[in-house]
């Protein structure tokens, strides 16, 4: 690309997939932290907007329009906000963060393309370049090695007793932040010099986590939850679809046009084999051992049990109220057993049963359980969330909540 600098669109497009992350996994609860990247998105966002209307013109000409900046910063708040509210999601704060955030990406990413091809002088190539390759050319060594990844990683994922090992993590770690995001590009940007090797792994690295976050958060709201496994299967076969797509493209290119990136396919062709030898290797170690595994693995399988919205310690949760206040706790269970499992809930203070209630959940499936609480004498007492795995009566899981009532 000749004639201005598009860093600027770059650095937009990584500020805003790191934003996008960092909301949907919430990693800290800190109200100034929130407000600071909300205003950060919000000034990203009009600055992409500028860019997609006014692709001729660079950093230092778009930074001289602040007030169309703004302007347009307000109009896409106002747009998600009003989408938002009347969507089942409801309008939150952070979900609108989330929100803007994926958008100024994408819009980003468009207007990076549209400057490309505004500058980017045309390039007279021979018919003798042009005329189209023998199929059995088409399949480069570096997308044989992302369709055996994919495959390697369902596998991985789906077959016991592989599935029930840490093995499946080895490839996934490249299906979150790398192959999902490159294939992309490979099929937006198929030509070696569309796009700089930096710009290119750049990209390749926010589009997969932009990728692992959208996917994540469509996950959040099925009966399933946000597991990882899922995630990978999803990227897995959405990285095979664009590797078929990106053979339909190459079909029009020399092999001197092509994508490549010799000490990357070379790196992945190490990793490929590093991870199929892990994979063989484990697969024979647990069916060497399949009755040690069978006795332990069931050990890896549990059901996730506790509390939504309350600070939890060495000692179990703390919940502070006043004489007569009512509140609404939530208990979260989701079954990872491998099976469906009927559970009994209990919640009892002072051998007072609060709330009683049996569940049965399919595996992976998420449910939240509200229970209404209404503060009595002051003191202090324990409320305890006792968790059966039916028929067995002894207590599989507890919680014990401390109650301060003032």
């Amino acid at each position: 690309m000749k004639g201005t600098s598009s860093k600027d669109l770059l650095l937009i497009f990584v500020l805003s997939s790191i934003i996008a992350i960092f909301t949907s996994t919430q990693p800290f609860n800190i109200f100034i932290l929130d407000i600071f990247l909300f205003i950060l998105i919000i000034v990203l966002s009009g600055y992409s907007l500028m860019s997609l209307i006014y692709p001729e013109e660079d950093s230092t000409g778009l930074l001289r329009k602040p007030f169309l900046i703004t302007m347009f910063s307000m109009f896409l708040v106002i747009l998600i906000s009003l989408m938002l509210k009347i969507s089942p999601l409801g309008l939150h704060f952070r979900d609108l963060t989330w929100f803007i955030s994926i958008i100024t990406a994408l819009v980003a990413v468009t207007a990076y393309m549209m400057r490309i091809k505004h500058f980017r002088p045309k390039i007279e190539e021979s018919a003798e370049e042009l005329i189209p390759l023998k199929s059995h050319k088409l399949w480069d060594k570096n997308l044989i090695i992302y369709i055996l990844l994919s495959l390697l990683m369902i596998i991985t994922v789906l077959v016991p007793p592989l599935n029930k090992t840490p093995v499946w993590m080895v490839p996934g770690s490249l299906f979150v932040c790398l192959i999902p995001g490159y294939l992309l590009l490979a099929v937006m940007f198929p030509k070696n010099d569309d796009l700089e090797l930096i710009e290119r792994l750049a990209l390749s690295f926010g589009s997969s986590l932009i990728l692992t976050s959208i996917i994540g958060l469509i996950f959040n709201y099925t009966r399933w939850g946000i597991h990882l496994e899922l995630i990978l299967i999803v990227l897995a076969i959405f990285s095979l679809l664009l590797c078929f797509i990106t053979v339909l493209k190459m079909r029009k290119l020399p092999v001197n046009r092509r994508i490549r990136v010799p000490k990357l396919d070379k790196t992945l062709g190490i990793f490929l084999i590093i991870c199929i030898l892990l994979t063989i290797g484990t697969a024979a170690y647990t069916l060497i051992n399949s009755e040690d595994f069978n006795t332990n693995g069931s050990a890896t399988n549990a059901t996730s049990f506790y509390i939504k919205d309350l600070d939890s310690n060495a000692g179990g949760y703390t919940l502070n109220l006043v004489s007569g206040e009512q509140t609404s706790l939530t208990m979260v269970l989701v079954n990872q057993e491998g099976s469906t499992v009927n559970y009994s809930i209990v919640v009892r203070t002072n051998n007072s049963i609060l709330k009683q209630e049996n569940v049965s959940l399919e595996h992976n499936q998420k449910m939240e359980i509200p229970v209404d609480l209404t503060a009595g004498i002051p003191g202090e007492r324990n409320i305890e969330f006792l968790l059966y795995k039916l028929p067995d009566q002894n207590p599989y899981q507890t919680r014990i909540v401390k109650l301060n009532v003032s």
